[in-house]
């Protein structure tokens, strides 16, 4: 009896912890007023695989209701005022008459791979593989996987440059 009113104590604060995370990682106001050291670690906290030393810009907006759905490598950079999305509205089924608020939520993960760049402002949808050693210009949209070493800009984003080996390797 005791051990469950224990584990049932124990329950309540841990949700109500992991409750204060979302408020948190959600507001970015809060977020922006701390360390940008620990702005991984809360991301982490709430749920997105962080593997790594990564760096994370302000107003950067995230899915927080579906965070275990994204991968972030070691490396990796998001600049402020980026939005990384997990969840879109299932098209498939919508025809004229249809409610659109009605629709499923399709929810796919988004991988950030090792030393990609996320430039301020970038919007990455669903599903998105962001390839190794990639950047992604301002604002751009990505609506399809970047490979790796290539630069990707515009709305939607279009590979405008690959990154070559350097000379002499």
């Amino acid at each position: 009896m005791k051990k469950n009113i224990l584990l049932l104590i124990y329950k309540r604060i841990y949700l109500l912890y992991k409750w204060y995370l979302f408020k948190i990682a959600k507001n970015s106001i809060i977020l922006n007023r701390i360390h940008v050291g620990i702005r991984p670690l809360i991301w982490k906290a709430v749920g997105v695989r962080v593997k790594g030393n990564i760096s994370i810009g302000y107003d950067v907006y995230f899915d927080v209701g579906n965070a275990s759905l994204i991968t972030i490598e070691d490396g990796v950079w998001v600049a402020s005022r980026s939005l990384i999305l997990c969840h879109k509205r299932d098209l498939s089924n919508y025809y004229v008459g249809d409610d659109y608020n009605l629709l499923p939520y399709k929810k796919e993960p988004v991988i950030l791979k090792r030393g990609c760049v996320v430039g301020m402002g970038a919007i990455i949808l669903p599903g998105i593989t962001i390839g190794e050693g990639s950047i992604v210009g301002a604002g751009a949209v990505v609506t399809h996987d970047v490979p790796p070493w290539t630069i990707v800009a515009g709305n939607p984003a279009k590979i405008i440059k690959k990154i070559e080996n350097r000379k002499g390797k």
